[in-house]
């Protein structure tokens, strides 16, 4: 049956997770994020060959932690474990980076990458995804091919060699955040939608009187 739908998007608070105040110096290494679990779901598996690939001049800080120890033998030495993180730590985290690489290959609403991009980083994510959802390729991020590490490293790149269009992404980034995921968009589509409902024709019917 032809029943009418609404998606409301599970919100963050914007004001916590907004941009810092570094600026990357010339000559340093373009910093790449990862905060998620250690796991083959969240393509984990692709951070490495991504990182070697790309070589002297990016870095990658990620969440790993004892999860990641098995796999730190076959990692380059570009690949830096922070760990886990507690909230705070994440948002510093967040703010010292350039950019998120996040080659999750099955998520719900990808919350974490959602506030990256409110703290102002471009997002590299998959294709054929729900990263679609919230990712505007080439306006917030760039979404590669699923399980390409070429195209990855690609879009890696051609963000680094962005200069003062990065900027502006970045800026595009946590605008997107600000409007399409921020906690009172949430609240006012929630209230938009039962005040629909409560009066709606024949609601009355349903509303005890005092």
């Amino acid at each position: 049956c032809d029943v009418p739908m609404q998606v409301i998007y599970n919100g963050i608070d914007t004001e916590m997770f907004r941009p810092g105040s570094r600026v990357r110096q010339p000559g340093a290494p373009f910093r790449l994020l990862y905060v998620g679990s250690w796991m083959a779901r969240k393509g984990v598996d692709l951070l490495a060959p991504i990182m070697r690939e790309l070589g002297e001049g990016f870095e990658l800080h990620y969440t790993g932690g004892p999860d990641a120890k098995k796999d730190k033998p076959a990692m380059p030495i570009n690949m830096h474990d922070m760990g886990r993180l507690s909230g705070d730590q994440v948002i510093a985290a967040m703010q010292a980076a350039d950019a998120f690489l996040f080659p999750s290959r099955s998520e719900g609403l990808p919350l974490v990458a959602i506030e990256a991009m409110s703290c102002g980083l471009p997002v590299i994510g998959m294709q054929s995804t729900v990263m679609a959802e919230v990712v505007s390729n080439g306006e917030t991020g760039w979404l590669c091919q699923r399980d390409k590490v070429d195209d990855c490293v690609t879009a890696v790149r051609r963000l680094a060699a962005m200069g003062d269009q990065l900027a502006q992404m970045q800026k595009e980034a946590r605008r997107h955040a600000v409007e399409k995921f921020a906690l009172i968009s949430m609240l006012d589509s929630n209230l938009e939608l039962y005040q629909r409902l409560l009066f709606a024709k024949g609601a009355k019917s349903v509303i005890a009187e005092p």
